[in-house]
């Protein structure tokens, strides 16, 4: 078993019968697994390399140039460079006692467990709330303009085809979920994952990544050949490699926290981690080569209620999640992430 693979051309240019043929056959696979994967979705795969050029170059910018521009690790949406095991995701996702993974509520789960890689994290320019604060044009030229300017746009415009897909599939109406996405806040990422030997893994407290779910509407995730990430597998509880296919245009799509919320979990979050390339399973003595990867989080307006849609909440069904804004939902996500949740107050007699 694999994610698949789809062709999505036919939804920028083909008959409205294709597009929702289209539609039905995506939300199936996100259904099934939370994930699937797209080729011919108007995104080069020669702009995808660039992406990859831009990010070897931004990562091996001297560390005191990276720590000048450093992400500051509270509850508020990320922004700029995150060091080697800034972030710990294992502290955002648990297994219930069925052995469903959910989202943490509290502090029980291994606080030593690391993630050995780094990122810069953006978003557009003109953010008043959450400004990226970006490298000198001097040390890296262009990086700037061309991330922001030409490849953000360019995902934000595909993630809202996905998204209106789903509504589609889901026989919503148009704009349900793409119509509060209007402040266009979603968060771009490059990530750099360096080598690892295999060793470290074999202590159970180190990954690349450990299991999770991300927190916005869907993530789409451009992956090099390296390989090493899996998805759950629903039916066994397993993991699913998620091989890189070689096909230039190739990304995953993962549906995110928000969604569940929006369809009072009728959709499922794709919980995935990052581990040993397959063919460096249970080897003692080799090394993971360098591994990147490229995300963009696409989110739903920070004052959007991402409460459950009343067309989810039956009787069979009732409502499963509480109505917050996005901000409330990705600052108590981001808080898990760093240990910054607000405490509970202890009164004192």
């Amino acid at each position: 078993m694999s994610v698949p693979v789809i062709d999505f051309s036919a939804f920028r240019s083909g008959s409205e019968q294709e597009r929702k043929e289209l539609a039905c056959r995506v939300t199936e696979e996100f259904k099934k697994h939370g994930a699937t994967r797209l080729i011919n979705h108007g995104i080069s795969g020669e702009e995808i390399k660039k992406v990859y050029e831009w990010s070897d170059k931004f990562f091996k910018l001297p560390g005191a140039e990276k720590d000048a521009i450093a992400n500051v690790r509270d509850a508020n949406p990320q922004r700029g460079y995150s060091y080697v095991g800034s972030e710990a995701t294992s502290k955002v996702n648990k297994k219930d006692e069925v052995g469903e993974y959910q989202i943490c509520e509290d502090d029980d789960v291994d606080q030593e467990l690391e993630d050995v890689k780094e990122h810069f994290d953006y978003t557009r320019d003109g953010d008043p709330d959450y400004p990226t604060p970006w490298p000198s044009e001097a040390s890296i030229p262009g990086f700037h303009n061309w991330m922001e300017g030409v490849f953000l746009p360019d995902c934000q415009r595909l993630a809202r085809d996905v998204l209106t897909a789903i509504e589609l599939g889901l026989n919503l109406p148009e704009g349900t979920f793409t119509g509060c996405m209007g402040s266009r806040v979603d968060e771009l990422r490059i990530q750099h994952y360096p080598p690892l030997s295999t060793k470290t893994l074999t202590t159970g407290k180190i990954k690349r990544c450990h299991p999770h779910t991300d927190f916005g509407f869907i993530t789409l995730l451009f992956q090099d050949a390296t390989g090493g990430l899996e998805i759950e597998d629903r039916a066994t509880g397993g993991w699913i490699p998620v091989l890189p296919t070689g096909e230039a245009t190739e990304v995953g799509i993962y549906i995110g926290d928000t969604l569940v919320h929006k369809t009072n979990g009728h959709l499922k979050a794709a919980v995935h981690h990052v581990t040993a390339p397959v063919s460096l399973k249970n080897k003692e003595d080799g090394v993971l080569p360098e591994r990147y990867t490229i995300a963009l989080f696409a989110k739903a307006d920070r004052h959007a209620n991402v409460g459950p849609l009343s067309r989810f909440i039956t009787p069979e069904a009732p409502q499963r999640f509480p109505s917050l804004t996005a901000l409330e939902l990705h600052n108590k996500r981001v808080g898990q992430l760093y240990d910054a949740r607000p405490k509970p107050t202890v009164s004192v007699a």
